[in-house]
């Protein structure tokens, strides 16, 4: 007991002090937020050949025939709007790489560019490509008459 009572007066039995409290943050924590999706830059590569589909649908079945090309992307994205659009759909434009692939660069509306995602072109490319199939069950397959029968050269 005795050394019970002298541990009690030496302070050996009693807790550490608690810590002192967090500094009061001015600021509300804000949530990260999503980076916004890349866009295609239309014009980053210099010169080049364009063409323009009247749908997406059109541009990613494989070797499909565009509706137009041209050496000039606000050539084709100019005359786009002349296309009947099909069941409401953007119309798609894209660039002839070293390769021979067409790359989706951006969309035509009202013979404006609309931007594209990166992640978006890669899609519609993979899907041209045979690799993937473009996600779009409640759209009716094309027909062949659906598809120009020669491509203006502008």
């Amino acid at each position: 007991m005795a050394e019970a009572r002298r541990r009690v007066e030496a302070g050996e039995n009693t807790s550490p002090p608690p810590p002192p409290p967090p500094a009061p943050s001015r600021k509300a924590p804000r949530s990260p937020r999503a980076p916004k999706a890349v866009a295609v830059d239309p014009t980053a590569a210099p010169g080049g050949h364009f063409a323009v589909w009247r749908s997406v649908q059109h541009f990613c079945t494989t070797d499909s025939r565009p509706d137009a090309e041209a050496s000039d992307l606000d050539t084709i994205v100019g005359w786009s709007h002349m296309l009947q659009a099909f069941r409401l759909r953007p119309r798609i434009v894209a660039r002839l790489d070293a390769e021979g692939a067409w790359l989706p660069v951006c969309y035509a509306k009202d013979g404006k560019r609309e931007p594209i995602t990166q992640a978006q072109a890669d899609k519609y490319r993979d899907a041209r490509l045979g690799e993937t199939v473009l996600s779009g069950g409640a759209q009716a397959p094309l027909k062949d008459s659906d598809h120009p029968e020669d491509t203006v050269a502008l």
